[in-house]
C-alpha cells in the first residue's frame, strides 16, 4: 500500500559529512530558494516553456483539465490576475536545468567517467554531468533508502548518446517532475505512468491525497478498464473505501505500481512575484520591487517528483506493458488487418510498435531496451554483488514474457 514517511528532509543545512547526510534531500530552505516563481524566472528566463493545466473546480460538472504550454511569464501574470486552478505539472524541471548548465558551458570539456547505480559507467561531460544521486544542477539528492533507479539510468545513457534506439516517450524524455499551484489546483484521479513507483516531495504547502484501499484499488481499475474510464474525481465514486493523508512540507508520499490517487493542494505559504517588463521581448527582464503589494504575493504549494523502477517493481511493470500491447494490438479485426497488410508481418510489427509509442509512450523495442539495458548494467560489473543472479534472471524471465507476447500480438496466435 502507499506510505508517507515524515519529515524525511531537514528545513536547514546541516554540516554533517557522513554518508547519510550525503545522501539526503538536502534542505527544504535550498529547495525553496531555488523553486520559487522569482528564483524560477531568473534561472530559466520569462520565456522558457512550461507545462500547465488549468483544473477544473470539483463541482465543474466533469469538464475536462485543459493542458497547455506557458511562458513563465504569463503563468506568472495568470497568478497575478487570481487563475487559482493554473497549476504548473509534471514539468521535467530537473531535465531543463541540467540542459540549462550545459548551454551555459561555453568551451569544450574534458570528458569523465561517472558511476551509474552500483557499478555501471557512462562518459559525461564533466562540468555538467551529474552523479547518480544528485539532480536539477546540485537541487536535491535522492536518498538512498528509495533504492535504485533503474528508469533514470536508462534515460540518462540515452540522453548521453550510449544508449539504445528506442527510448520510452519522447527521445530524450525522463521522469522526475516538478509540481508548482496555487490551493485549489489538483491531480485527477490516475496511476503513474509504466506501472513504475512514484515519489513525491513537498517543498512547501499541503497536499491532502485520497487513496483507494487495496481491494478498492482493484475495483476501481477493472470498473475504470485499468485506466482507460476512471472517475475523475474518487469523492464521487461507491466503488471503495478510501484512505486519506495530509502531506506537509518536507514529507515524502510513497505510492506503489498501479495505485490509484488523487492529489489537492490545500494551502501553501505566499510567494512573491516578479513583475516582468515586456516592452522589449529581447531585453526582458525582472524587476525587483520592495512592495509586496506592488509585486503580488500569492500563496504557492510546490513539490519534486520521481518515477522509478527497481527489481520490486519491474515485474509489475512488464505486466502493465503486456496489458496495453493486448488491448491496442487487438483493436485491429483480423479481416482489417489482412486487408491493410496481407502476410507482411513486418509492416504489422511497424504498425503495432507505432500504435503503442504513439498511444502509450512505450512499445516492444523501448521495453527490451530497457529490459537489457539493465541485463548490461550487470554484465559491465567488475564483481558480482549478492543477490545479482536473481535479479538476472528476473530480468530474462520478462524479456521471455515480452517476446512471447510479440510473438502473439504479431501472429495473431493465442487470441
Amino acid at each position: 500500500p502507499p506510505a508517507i514517511i515524515r519529515n524525511a528532509v531537514p528545513n536547514h543545512e546541516t554540516t554533517s559529512g557522513t554518508l547519510e547526510h550525503q545522501s539526503a534531500l538536502l534542505s527544504l530552505e535550498h529547495l525553496l530558494s531555488r523553486l520559487v516563481p522569482t528564483a524560477l524566472v531568473e534561472t530559466f528566463g520569462p520565456n522558457h516553456l512550461v507545462p500547465t493545466t488549468e483544473c477544473p473546480t470539483p463541482s465543474g460538472g466533469g469538464r475536462q483539465e485543459l493542458c497547455m504550454l506557458r511562458t513563465l511569464a504569463d503563468v506568472v501574470e495568470l497568478w497575478r490576475r487570481g487563475e487559482n486552478g493554473l497549476y504548473i505539472k509534471d514539468w521535467h524541471m530537473q531535465a531543463d536545468k541540467e540542459r540549462l548548465l550545459l548551454q551555459l558551458d561555453d568551451q569544450q570539456m574534458p570528458l569523465e567517467t561517472v558511476c551509474l547505480g552500483s557499478g555501471g559507467r557512462s562518459t559525461l561531460p564533466c562540468k555538467a554531468g551529474r552523479s547518480n544521486a544528485l539532480h536539477g544542477g546540485d537541487l536535491y539528492r535522492v536518498p538512498c533508502y528509495l533504492g535504485q533507479d533503474w528508469m533514470d539510468e536508462f534515460c540518462r545513457s540515452f540522453e548521453a548518446g550510449h544508449g539504445c534506439c528506442s527510448s520510452f516517450g519522447e527521445a530524450g524524455s525522463d521522469y522526475r517532475f516538478a509540481y508548482i499551484g496555487p490551493p485549489s489546483s489538483w491531480t485527477p484521479l490516475h496511476f503513474d505512468v509504466f506501472g513504475t513507483y512514484s515519489w513525491s516531495l513537498n517543498v512547501c504547502g499541503e497536499k491532502l491525497w485520497f487513496f483507494p484501499t487495496p481491494d478498492g484499488n482493484e475495483r476501481l481499475l477493472e470498473g475504470g478498464l485499468r485506466g482507460l474510464a476512471l472517475v475523475p474525481d474518487i469523492r464521487t465514486s461507491t466503488w471503495a473505501e478510501l484512505w486519506t493523508v495530509t502531506q506537509f512540507p518536507g514529507d515524502i508520499v510513497f505510492v506503489p505500481s498501479c495505485y490509484l490517487h488523487q492529489v489537492h493542494n490545500i494551502d501553501g505559504p505566499r510567494a512573491t512575484l516578479p513583475i516582468i517588463v515586456r516592452e522589449v521581448p529581447e531585453a526582458q527582464s525582472i524587476h525587483e520591487v520592495g512592495d509586496d503589494c506592488a509585486r503580488g504575493a500569492v500563496p504557492l504549494v510546490i513539490s519534486v517528483n520521481h518515477n522509478w523502477c527497481n527489481e520490486w517493481c519491474v515485474e509489475k511493470m512488464v505486466g502493465a506493458f503486456c496489458r496495453d500491447a493486448s488491448r491496442l494490438a487487438f483493436l485491429v479485426e483480423e479481416g482489417d488487418r489482412v486487408a491493410l497488410f496481407g502476410e507482411d508481418t513486418r509492416l504489422w510489427h511497424d504498425h503495432v510498435e507505432s500504435m503503442l509509442l504513439n498511444g502509450t509512450n512505450w512499445n516492444f523495442a523501448s521495453l527490451r531496451n530497457f529490459l537489457r539495458f539493465r541485463l548490461r548494467f550487470y554484465d559491465n560489473q567488475d564483481e558480482a554483488e549478492a543477490g545479482d543472479a536473481s535479479v538476472r534472471s528476473l530480468i530474462e524471465e520478462c524479456l521471455g514474457r515480452l517476446d512471447a507476447l510479440e510473438e502473439q500480438v504479431i501472429y495473431r496466435s493465442g487470441r
